[in-house]
């Protein structure tokens, strides 16, 4: 887990499906400057499997900041 993050920007994506969660994290994180951090929470399993995968994909540094049973908590950045 990570600890003293800043955090940017925000989006609670829980309950939304593959791959919407997906392309609303590429579109919040078009509008961050480099220096930003978009955080997201996403429900366990595909959604935090698919959106970690595909933001890795794109360039994206993506680490779990909090994990629930319910959900995760992500924060990603371009660096």
């Amino acid at each position: 887990m990570e600890k003293n993050v800043s955090i940017d920007h925000y989006l609670d994506l829980c309950g939304l499906a593959c791959p919407i969660n997906f392309v609303k994290c590429c579109l919040a994180l078009e509008n961050l400057s480099l220096d930003e951090v978009l955080t997201v929470d996403l429900d366990l399993g595909e959604s935090e499997e698919s959106v970690t995968y595909g933001l890795e994909e794109k360039g994206y540094t993506v680490k779990i900041l909090n994990k629930s049973s319910e959900k995760v908590t992500l924060i990603i950045s371009s660096e």
